[in-house]
């Protein structure tokens, strides 16, 4: 079995009601076939979520063929989660997707991961979403506030070392100097988010909460550290509100979620 469906598949009575939903042989094993006839039946990307299939109105398709089911050496770093997720969490990760996504799964002993990234794909030269677990699995990215939480990793790193790099991925990306008012980030040289990826993520990160049901929730538009109660009260934070040592998406934010309350559902 193809390891992207090993979770799904723990469910057979679910997987054979969606097969017979969706009007494919109801044999009880989600694979390939029953995801392309779900994706037709829905008619818009899915994604799995806390161990089901649920249509999503996202910017591109989801891609599941990265999967951090379990490494090669057979480390898993996720837990079951026992409850629905309360919030999105939002960090950088990587130079682009698939290389976020290959120092997750070269991650031996450090127990990082993560259920979404978003970004470029230098291969295909094109914006992608990977996920990586089902939200049902709680992924280590943000301590304490994992088991509340669905990691979204945004893929373009913001040191300004990675410039060379970063820039031929990302052209509308800028090397500037951080004027947020945060000891964190001022003064800071870095790279800053340009349109295109920022509006892509945007549109995932709305169409993530209203799939996952925490549209009624406000997004965090606080620079503030939270503990994890309160930033279980909001749909989408920032790494950055988990902890004082972390900055992550700080020069970002106003891009990424800030004003989505305020906004009609999509940009």
């Amino acid at each position: 079995m193809l390891e992207q469906f090993k979770y799904i598949n723990k469910d057979k009575d679910y997987v054979r009601e969606l097969q017979q939903e969706v009007g494919t042989v109801a044999d009880g094993i989600y694979g390939p076939a029953t995801h392309a006839k779900a994706r037709e039946y829905f008619d818009m990307p899915i994604m799995f979520h806390m161990g089901k299939v649920v249509p999503i109105d996202a910017p591109c398709e989801i891609d599941i063929s990265a999967s951090l089911y379990e490494l090669d050496d057979g480390t898993k770093n996720w837990y079951e989660r026992k409850k629905n997720p309360d919030s999105i969490c939002v960090h950088w990760g990587g130079l682009n997707t698939r290389h976020c996504y290959n120092v997750f799964n070269m991650s031996k002993g450090r127990h990082v991961s993560s259920h979404f990234l978003v970004g470029f794909n230098h291969k295909k030269q094109c914006m992608e979403i990977l996920q990586c677990l089902d939200t049902g699995q709680a992924a280590y990215h943000a301590g304490k506030f994992n088991r509340y939480s669905i990691g979204v990793d945004i893929c373009m790193h913001p040191e300004a070392k990675y410039w060379e790099k970063t820039k031929g991925w990302y052209p509308d990306a800028s090397l500037e100097v951080c004027k947020i008012p945060d000891s964190r980030v001022k003064g800071r040289k870095m790279v800053m988010i340009g349109d295109e990826l920022a509006e892509f993520s945007r549109r995932f990160l709305d169409s993530l909460r209203f799939a996952v049901d925490l549209e009624s929730k406000p997004v965090c538009e606080s620079l503030d550290v939270l503990s994890v109660s309160d930033a279980r009260e909001y749909s989408i934070v920032g790494h950055h509100n988990l902890s004082a040592r972390k900055w992550d998406v700080i020069p970002w934010v106003e891009k990424l979620y800030y004003g989505l309350d305020d906004e009609s559902r999509f940009i």
